[in-house]
């Protein structure tokens, strides 16, 4: 790619099941964010998040007797003077000239709510909250952040993953799934015990899309981990991290460095397939 400089393989610690997915997403978007650092700055939703897995978190430290809605608003409120002082938020805020924190507790606490709607958390037996594991899978080096493990009533173990934003369409549910399955492949390198389950908590909207957790679905994910790495590897031989183009291109953060990129989103426009919330719509009327 004209203008690149690659940074060589062992400067890339490890995938997680997120990068697996930004790969297949955008070859070009992988190299900007996970090998040369550059985030394209955090936006509302993904601070969102951030709040409410703390939320979450922090109420699961309690007894199971004492995870009740007035528990959690307590929670909430103490989280968000942990949430405030970060460097995220308070960066997102000066950049953005925020004010309306007032509003952004409100969604957050709507989907901590949400949450509760899916399931009882007093009836939930949890063995870890945001455990970082690692594991090297078929040669490939893979890390990563659980949300949840929690023990089932059968003795079992399940893969909890908290998503606040849209509950994704069937076509797109697969890479999902996904990534429990990679985290799977990642404890039971590690614990010597694979996951029986697998559950996307999809809090704003108050779904569950859950799998099970097989020798032949964890398999399957480390297969996509190796070929992944292999692509990796081809695109640092040839100096070479295309772009893929498609609807996402008009939230890309760098599109604008992105010839193939700017022409999809100035045409996406043109043809009224741009959504005017689109961070690139101004971009492309250019």
């Amino acid at each position: 790619m004209e203008g690149i400089q690659c940074l060589p393989m062992n400067k890339i610690q490890g995938l997680s099941p997120s990068s697996v997915q930004l790969w297949e997403q955008c070859p070009r978007k992988f190299y900007e964010e996970k090998m040369m650092g550059r985030s394209g700055g955090t936006g509302e939703a993904a601070l969102l998040g951030t709040f409410v897995h703390l939320t979450l978190e922090n109420l699961m430290q309690y007894p199971m007797e004492d995870r009740v809605i007035e528990i959690a608003r307590k929670v909430a409120r103490d989280s968000w003077a942990e949430f405030s002082s970060s460097t995220e938020w308070v960066n997102w805020v000066a950049e953005t000239s925020f004010v309306e924190d007032k509003a952004f507790r409100r969604r957050a606490w709507s989907s901590v709510v949400g949450y509760f709607q899916m399931e009882n958390p007093e009836q939930v037996e949890v063995i870890a909250t945001e455990r970082f594991i690692s594991a090297t899978l078929e040669g490939v080096p893979v890390r990563g952040i659980v949300d949840r493990l929690d023990r089932s009533r059968l003795g079992g173990i399940v893969i909890v993953d908290y998503k606040t934003g849209k509950v994704p369409s069937p076509w797109f549910v697969g890479s999902k799934l996904q990534q429990l399955n990679i985290y799977a492949a990642l404890v039971e390198e590690v614990d010597g015990k694979r996951p029986d389950e697998g559950r996307l908590l999809f809090t704003s909207f108050s779904e569950t899309i859950a799998t099970d957790v097989t020798a032949e679905s964890v398999w399957s994910a480390v297969d996509t981990l190796k070929g992944v790495w292999a692509s990796i590897e081809r695109a640092l031989e040839d100096d070479s991290f295309p772009p893929s183009v498609g609807p996402l291109c008009g939230w890309c953060p760098f599109v604008g460095e992105c010839a193939e990129g700017l022409a999809e989103v100035k045409q996406r426009r043109s043809a009224g397939k741009l959504k005017k919330t689109a961070p690139a719509w101004e971009l492309a009327a250019t």
